[in-house]
């Protein structure tokens, strides 16, 4: 069997390696909040944008009297 793993154990020192610091410092939780901060902001922009799209729509459909034709349902008689 190919092993792959670069480490013949798995240690604390190895699962608290972080580019800022160890995984339980104050870095950690600014960038969590950060990136969640930013979610949030991604999410609000894109509702945002989608309501723009669908009253754009919205309003053509209407200014082309495509929601005022009478819809037939069932069987031509």
């Amino acid at each position: 069997m190919f092993d792959t793993f670069p480490y013949d154990e798995w240690s604390e020192d190895i699962a608290g390696f972080w580019t800022w610091g160890p995984g339980s410092s104050t870095g950690t939780y600014i960038l969590t909040a950060i990136g969640i901060a930013v979610m949030l902001v991604a999410f609000v922009g894109f509702f945002i944008l989608e309501n723009r799209k669908l009253a754009h729509q919205e309003a053509a459909l209407k200014a082309s009297g495509a929601l005022d034709r009478p819809t037939t349902m069932g069987s031509a008689a």
